[in-house]
């Protein structure tokens, strides 16, 4: 969506008023809507900015008649204060854990209340919306922002949702800018309560590496001192982690629509041999399995893209979201590999025609 920066900066000024907010705080709010964002296109896809503020007690936010008039939707339980805005943002008061900061003793130096972070809310589950998320960590690399990827289900107490790209502002992990949260996909109710994945430490902060420790089992209304610290963004692999992902592709265009693809698959298998080959403009040798090459000289258009994990062809005609190649790698289709006709916008087009 388009964000008015005017009407959110009011509706900002709601909370820096009451000193909830600080104005850097509510500064940064504006910094991610504007264009110049390095994540704009996400952006424009984005239902919603969600701006999560952590707070000792919920007493300290009042529903003042001026708040609730202002506010499109008000919701509050017994740990959480959601305020939402028909200018797109929505700032949310919490009293429990909701980082792994604040479970690893000293790392969270910041006086109640601060912002954890900010959170990029892409509803939509379509394809073209799913490309410019699986594009978000080859951004982060380009701007000199950190990543770390969580992998979906992820949980938060009664809402279950998909993955997570976790980005952090170039400068300090301790004093600078706050982490950036794109949440892709629906969310989805249950009764029950189904535990907590918390937000991942920033990879440069000093004390990163005691977040291996933190288990993310945590019961209903635990506390910070009754959790004990496991990576809740480290992705879970197969058993027998594949030795070479490769992709086959044909495309006259100057970049490979595999590339964010790769990117991904390469953090998820770091022991892998994870590359693409562009069959239009062959370099060297390709290691094209057998059962390829009999195909391509049948019909390139219905054998390529191609996924082969292991000399096996996994996937054949389209090229699939992260999500949907993990389960290529992890879990092949016994029947054989995956085939679809590869969606308009999606192809690299021997004429050039989809460039």
């Amino acid at each position: 969506m388009s964000f008015d920066l005017q009407a959110m900066s009011d509706d900002l000024r709601l909370f820096t008023e009451r000193r909830l907010l600080s104005e850097a705080e509510a500064a940064q709010v504006l910094e991610v809507a504007a264009d110049r964002f390095p994540f704009a296109q996400a952006m424009g896809l984005a239902d919603s900015i969600h701006v999560h503020v952590n707070v000792d007690s919920l007493s300290e936010v009042v529903q003042e008649e001026t708040l609730a008039r202002a506010a499109k939707e008000i919701e509050q339980n017994e740990v959480e204060y959601k305020i939402e805005f028909a200018s797109g943002v929505n700032v949310i008061f919490a009293t429990e854990a909701t980082a792994q900061d604040e479970l690893i003793e000293g790392a969270v130096t910041s006086a109640k209340p601060y912002v954890d972070h900010f959170g990029i809310d892409l509803r939509d589950e379509s394809d073209s919306t799913r490309r410019v998320f699986d594009g978000i960590p080859a951004l982060a690399e380009t701007a000199g922002w950190r990543h770390v990827f969580q992998d979906g289900p992820v949980n938060c107490c009664h809402v279950v949702m998909g993955p997570k790209h976790w980005v952090y502002p170039p400068g300090s992990a301790v004093s600078g800018g706050r982490p950036v949260e794109f949440a892709f996909g629906q969310l989805t109710e249950s009764d029950t309560y189904v535990g907590c994945d918390y937000r991942p430490i920033d990879p440069a902060h000093p004390l990163a590496d005691r977040a291996a420790d933190i288990d993310c089992s945590c019961e209903p209304n635990a506390t910070a001192s009754t959790v004990v610290a496991t990576p809740a963004a480290t992705a879970t692999t197969s058993a027998t982690p594949p030795k070479k992902v490769y992709i086959f592709e044909e495309c006259t265009c100057n970049s490979s629509p595999s590339a964010s693809l790769l990117g991904l698959l390469a953090s998820r298998y770091p022991t892998a041999d994870v590359r693409a080959f562009d069959l239009a403009k062959p370099e060297g040798l390709v290691p094209l399995p057998p059962t390829l090459f009999m195909q391509l000289q049948e019909n390139a258009a219905a054998a390529l893209p191609a996924i082969v994990v292991d000399g096996q062809i996994r996937s054949q005609g389209w090229t699939p979201n992260f999500m949907d190649a993990v389960k290529l790698v992890e879990s092949p289709d016994p029947a054989g590999p995956v085939r679809r006709a590869q969606a308009a916008g999606e192809c690299c087009g021997t004429d050039g025609s989809c460039c």
